[in-house]
């Protein structure tokens, strides 16, 4: 197989290993392919979707690659000129540390690892870059941020609050199922975020949101006229005040948009116990029916937050024959005391209660929660078993298009001047039609032309680097303009 590669590889001037072929791999490829002079190696453990992405290309082949095979990875990279990794997490460092033993550059759209960061003098010594956190989010946010704040401080401004809001979702002509969502990235990875902390700046002082509290703490994002959000917080956003240099922010928030409803609707699940880490076992075939009153076992079969008539009406619009209606308010009632436990809705009115019963109701049966036809996965976590049901609902299908939205809010103040400026920096992106998908485009891209400008030796850089330094942001920014990826800002 190495042979075979070495043999394309014959006479070609620069060589891309790209490690990984999911769901962003052609948006990357088809980028590199618009120079003559790029062969593109695309190696996966997933041979056939690698196969499938190169399809009536030319310069580039496919090639299995395990990459916890050591000698079989020190190969690949050895025969790059460089590497991008597209790849679960768990797999990045190893990678980095195999291209900076070999002396190869390497880029990522993933977020910056300490093991990583911890590569940075044997990367200088072998005059290469790591260049991590370069697709859509983070990626683009970086490039905008940073574009504004060297403006701002080049007349001798502040920023004293920023927020920065980004959300792929379904184009709303296709926003046909009740969260609002569509995978156009690994669902296990977008549901499993649901269950991280969240860290933020308010009036200069840090704030804490439990993952139990995070998809209930939602704001209203204005991202344009047609077009409103709500966002939560992501994560960890302190960081990035040093990170952007922004040391007179007293509001720092970097966030998640989706469409109105999406949130609260989700964190109903994950009271149910969908998105939790434990392992599910069981020693028989077990139904979504019989998984859900066995996961809420503890909660009381009297209902104490619906009236028994407001159960039986629910229980009523449920059409199936298999349990009986007794069984059926048994379950409602479980999951309504346990949902409405929750600090969100304790002082709601019931009739408030019972609208909100409604939806999680429809939802459950969009869900096929109710058909006995429906297995849970077994010996895989709550989450992973949630992640796997709503993908074979959830997928874009043929000729559906995706939306991408960031937005950026600066306040800005200025020497001299009692006025606060507000800035917007906004992208709004949808997807092709039967073509790549926004959220393809937006990361992929902006990961092949930080390629191309390394190999082109335009980011002359060393060391390990995410996208928040001039030497590399000015020029990527000015290509990804070129392609028509970036953000519009507007005064207010």
């Amino acid at each position: 197989m190495l042979s075979l590669y070495r043999n394309q590889l014959a006479g070609q001037q620069k060589k891309v290993l790209l490690i990984g072929s999911g769901l962003m791999a052609e948006a990357v490829i088809d980028q590199l392919l618009k120079r003559n002079d790029n062969f593109v190696v695309v190696a996966s453990a997933h041979v056939e979707d690698a196969r499938k992405v190169i399809q009536n290309k030319e310069r580039c082949s496919a090639h299995h690659l395990d990459v916890t095979e050591t000698d079989e990875l020190r190969k690949f990279v050895k025969n790059s000129d460089i590497v991008i990794a597209y790849i679960p997490p768990q797999f990045i460092v190893p990678i980095a540390k195999m291209c900076a033993e070999i002396g190869r550059s390497m880029i990522t759209s993933q977020y910056t690892f300490p093991e990583i960061r911890a590569l940075e003098q044997e990367c200088k010594k072998k005059g290469i870059i790591m260049l991590n956190e370069i697709g859509l989010d983070p990626g683009i946010d970086h490039l905008a941020t940073v574009k504004v704040r060297d403006e701002v401080y080049a007349k001798g401004g502040k920023i004293i609050e920023y927020e920065s809001w980004c959300g792929g979702v379904p184009s709303p002509e296709f926003c046909d199922n009740p969260f609002g969502y569509k995978f156009s990235w690994s669902p296990f990875a977008a549901i499993r975020n649901i269950n991280n902390d969240a860290k933020y700046l308010e009036q200069g002082v840090q704030k804490y949101i439990p993952a139990s509290e995070l998809l209930y703490s939602t704001e209203i994002i204005h991202v344009n006229p047609s077009l409103q959000m709500e966002g939560y917080p992501n994560r960890d956003s302190l960081p990035y005040q040093e990170l952007y240099g922004l040391k007179d922010c007293q509001k720092l928030v970097r966030g998640t948009l989706r469409y109105q409803g999406h949130c609260v609707l989700m964190a109903a699940m994950k009271a149910l116990g969908f998105a939790s880490e434990e392992v599910i076992k069981v020693d028989r075939e077990m139904s979504w029916f019989e998984y859900l009153l066995s996961n809420i076992r503890f909660e009381s079969c009297s209902s104490t937050f619906l009236g028994n008539h407001h159960i039986t009406q629910l229980a009523n619009t449920i059409d199936q024959k298999v349990f009986t209606l007794a069984q059926l308010e048994t379950l409602l009632t479980k999951v309504f005391n346990r949902v409405f436990s929750q600090y969100y809705y304790k002082d709601k009115s019931e009739e408030q209660l019972y609208k909100d019963a409604e939806q999680i109701t429809y939802t459950l049966k969009w869900m096929g929660v109710f058909d006995p036809k429906n297995l849970i996965l077994n010996n895989v976590t709550h989450v992973h078993n949630f992640a796997a049901h709503l993908q074979t609902l959830m997928n874009y299908k043929q000729g559906e298009t995706d939306l991408v939205a960031m937005q950026h809010i600066f306040k800005i103040v200025y020497p001299n001047d009692p006025r606060v400026y507000v800035k917007k920096s906004t992208m709004v992106k949808i997807g092709h039609r039967n073509g790549k998908s926004a959220m393809a485009i937006t990361v992929g891209v902006p990961t092949a032309v930080a390629t191309q400008l390394i190999l082109d030796g335009v980011i002359k850089v060393t060391g390990v680097h995410m996208p928040n330094i001039s030497e590399i942001n000015t020029p990527l920014y000015e290509e990804l303009k070129k392609e028509g990826i970036y953000c519009e800002e507007e005064d207010y």
